[in-house]
């Protein structure tokens, strides 16, 4: 059957998700439920997601967090955050609350203006067309008159338009380099209609448009964020080995793009999410902040940090185009109220916001890569994603959280401690118990099957007595264990792990040995002489050791430990535990 489809937009939602459930997932239910799973119960409110994009089947969602006490020239936010990486939210706000206390954050917007282009050929005389374009520049103003009137208003508009040659790089190419001041709105849509219409006037015989388009390069809609105080209020052992360990580590940043580009995207953890948050195109933004990262040949750093005269100071300068109206941010209604918990922020603010989470979120990796490491603290945080994954209850994410509060957390780590919580209690035979012994041994019969192995009833019952018999010294096993092998296979008797089925010990022949006694009876009345012997002679004598033909020499200590494995392996094996 084929797969490629004409008319999907057409189809309404339930068909689009009949036929990619027939198409894509064998007719699953339970995808299909997965999907709905994920709508809003509000009608109105899940029509006005759908209507967001195309051929939209259901909703993504991702988490809304919140980190707070951010003081920005001297005025406390709350920032929301919208993203799915774990321990971002937490060093965020983590940071704000340190710098609360250390004069905030500084910001400033250094300017606001935005670029669109027209991208034209001419294989014309480059003067004849400076001639033309300085002739007809007023008239590319007054033809965008009815979209920017307005924007007027506001104080925003077309500041300048120029015209860039471009040819000594792609023949015949210029450009209508068009400078835009936007105010609150992001302005994508009314720069681009602005861009079309120049276009339109501009354009004539021997002049070819190729586009209109505006630039999310945007170098001169830039912003400041700063932290500084002196050295040692940084606090900790020794701040003074900190601020000069932390600065080398931007300034490897600087000069090495590996780095760097790990470091800015710490750096764009915090500035995404509170650009995802407000309803802002994120896209936009990261690719116009690395752009910026590059403008001057190699990718850089974003921050940078100066320590001097007994100063830390540490800075970020970042262009952010960013609205607080029209777009999305109109519509959503997260965004909406993402804006009124920042207290409804001008655009020129919300760049200030928005370039100090980013500026703390850098700080947070910094610090712990120069001190305990990053993974400490992000998989302390990752671990509810790791026990959420593996459908961990309410009791055993306390249980886990509890002991890795001062462990180190790895993914490993984590899955064995929940392993070690499920796997089922081993009920470990007290063979020293005559009663309890005698009382399970007298259950079995001759014709007592096993689960495992071949052994009869009363074959095993004597196997234990046998193996008693080699601790009280009545049967000398001619066996030689080499320290090396003692040294690595006795520590398994201090473990919670269980004899593997099958397991054997060298000196045993693969098949049953014929029956001593003429009755289960008999074999249960020798096996409990056997283990009140192995008490007396042990107790007798405190620092008597025999050689345990696997486990080496081992004292009354060890061999109780042996014995406890050894009889709840075959009580396991005839059913008795």
């Amino acid at each position: 059957m084929s797969k490629i489809i004409s008319g999907f937009s057409k189809f309404t939602k339930e068909e689009k998700i009949d036929w990619l459930a027939k198409n894509y997932f064998n007719n699953q239910p339970e995808i299909i439920e997965t999907i709905k799973q994920y709508w809003n119960v509000d009608g109105k409110l899940q029509q006005l997601h759908d209507d967001f994009i195309e051929n939209t089947i259901t909703n993504f969602y991702m988490p809304y967090g919140v980190a707070p006490n951010f003081v920005i020239n001297n005025r406390t936010y709350a920032i929301p955050m919208v993203i799915e990486e774990s321990s971002v939210v937490a060093a965020a706000a983590k940071v704000a609350k340190y710098w609360s206390t250390r004069g905030g954050f500084k910001t400033k917007v250094i300017s606001t203006t935005k670029i669109g282009q027209v991208h034209f050929l001419y294989a014309g005389d480059k003067n004849d067309l400076i001639t033309y374009f300085n002739n007809n520049k007023t008239e590319l103003y007054s033809a965008t008159a009815t979209i920017t009137k307005n924007m007027e208003k506001r104080g925003g508009g077309i500041l300048d338009i120029e015209l860039i040659d471009k040819t000594d790089k792609l023949s015949d190419y210029y450009q209508l380099h068009v400078t835009f001041e936007t105010k609150d709105s992001m302005g994508a849509n009314f720069i681009n209609s602005c861009l079309e219409v120049i276009a339109k006037q501009f354009q004539k015989e021997d002049i070819e448009i190729v586009m209109s388009i505006l630039s999310n390069y945007v170098p001169e809609c830039l912003v400041r964020a700063e932290v500084s105080c002196p050295i040692e209020d940084l606090g900790g052992e020794n701040p003074e080995k900190f601020a000069h360990k932390f600065k080398q580590a931007v300034k490897i940043a600087e000069i090495e793009p590996y780095r760097a580009v790990t470091h800015n995207k710490g750096i764009m953890n915090g500035i995404d999410a509170v650009v995802l948050a407000t309803g802002n195109d994120f896209r936009a933004i990261e690719s116009g902040a690395h752009a910026y990262a590059a403008r001057n040949g190699q990718y850089t750093s974003l921050t940078h940090c100066e320590v001097k005269d007994g100063i830390f100071k540490f800075w970020i300068e970042i262009p952010l185009a960013l609205g607080t109206v029209g777009g999305l941010t109109a519509l959503h209604p997260m965004a909406k109220l993402s804006l009124d918990m920042m207290q409804k922020p001008s655009a020129r603010t919300l760049m200030q916001i928005i370039a100090a989470a980013g500026l703390a979120q850098n700080f947070a990796a910094l610090r712990a890569l120069t001190t305990k490491g990053i993974q400490h603290g992000h998989m302390k945080m990752h671990l509810m994603n790791i026990l959420n994954q593996h459908d961990a209850s309410n009791e055993e994410k306390e249980t886990i959280a509890s002991y890795f509060e001062n462990r180190t957390v790895s993914h490993s780590a984590v899955i064995e401690k929940l392993n070690s919580l499920r796997k089922p209690q081993i009920n470990w035979v007290d063979f020293s118990n005559e009663n309890e012994i005698t009382s399970q041994l007298n259950k079995l019969t001759n014709t007592s099957k096993p689960i495992f192995g071949s052994m009869s009833a009363q074959q095993m019952i004597e196997h234990l007595s046998a193996v008693t018999q080699i601790a009280n010294g009545n049967w000398d096993i001619e066996v030689f264990v080499s320290e090396e092998k003692n040294k690595r296979r006795k520590p398994f008797l201090n473990t919670e792990n269980e004899l593997q089925v099958g397991f054997r010990a060298s000196f045993l022949s693969e098949n049953p040995t014929p029956l001593k006694f003429s009755s289960i009876e008999d074999a249960i009345d020798d096996l409990t002489h056997q283990i009140q012997f192995f008490f007396e002679v042990f107790e007798k004598d405190t620092s008597r050791a025999i050689v345990h033909p696997f486990f080496g020499e081992l004292d009354f200590e060890y061999w109780k430990k042996f014995q406890v494995k050894h009889f709840t392996h075959h009580f396991k094996q005839f059913g008795l535990v």
